[in-house]
């Protein structure tokens, strides 16, 4: 006698190749694939072709979530110089407060951020020197990093003058913001043509030097905790 169930039976469908991912996860692990390949290879490499194989994915997923190459560069500009270091921030708590203790502490996370270990790498720095070249040519890329600057350089100038009130210590915020930025710059230059020249404690040291010329004690003490 015949058994129906083997005759009836469906055979099991197999696992889809692809996990569908929400929207902002995906556009993410595209942005973190140019990433990759500007680690890797520059700005030559940075090529949809590239891009695709090392997201895995079709230039057409490419060109729903980027409506050109340019957007996409942008992405990964605002995402590997500004969005990596204010995570970092983020993870120190107190985002949202105001107060200087609080301003002091984002300073310390700033510093520690710019040269953490999973950030300050040889990868990360050629996807920086890729995108400053790009800036210098590319004008959509260049009015974003102008924006992007500007707005970063504001913030941490907010930072630097609550301290600087609270501590009683008269202070160009906007200047030392804009002195800051470029001695951070500097640092990781000096540090990807000779890493024999500084360390990266010595690079943070170098910063908490500056900064505590005009605003007194950042470095932390007894649990990464700062002075206020």
């Amino acid at each position: 006698m015949t058994d129906l169930r083997k005759v009836t039976a469906r055979p099991e469908k197999p696992a889809p190749r692809y996990v569908r991912e929400r929207p902002e996860v995906r556009r993410q692990q595209l942005i973190d694939a140019a990433i990759r390949c500007l680690g890797t290879g520059g700005i030559s490499a940075f090529t949809i072709d590239r891009i695709c194989r090392a997201a895995g994915v079709s230039r057409g997923l490419i060109n729903h979530y980027f409506a050109s190459k340019d957007d996409l560069l942008i992405a990964v500009y605002k995402s590997s110089l500004y969005e990596t270091v204010t995570g970092h921030i983020a993870q120190t708590g107190g985002v949202d407060d105001s107060s200087a203790p609080a301003s002091a502490a984002r300073l310390t996370a700033l510093v520690e951020a710019n040269f953490a270990p999973d950030y300050f790498a040889k990868a990360n720095f050629l996807v920086w020197l890729s995108l400053w070249s790009e800036v210098a040519t590319n004008p959509k890329l260049k009015t974003a990093h102008s924006a992007l600057y500007d707005s970063y350089r504001k913030a941490l100038a907010r930072e630097i003058q609550a301290v600087a009130a609270y501590r009683e210590r008269a202070v160009n915020a906007n200047n030392l913001a804009r002195n800051f930025i470029a001695m951070v710059d500097g640092l990781w230059l000096e540090w990807s043509l000779d890493s024999g020249v500084l360390s990266p404690a010595d690079a943070k040291e170098a910063c908490y030097e500056f900064l505590e010329v005009y605003l007194g004690p950042l470095r932390p003490v007894r649990g990464d905790t700062p002075s206020s």
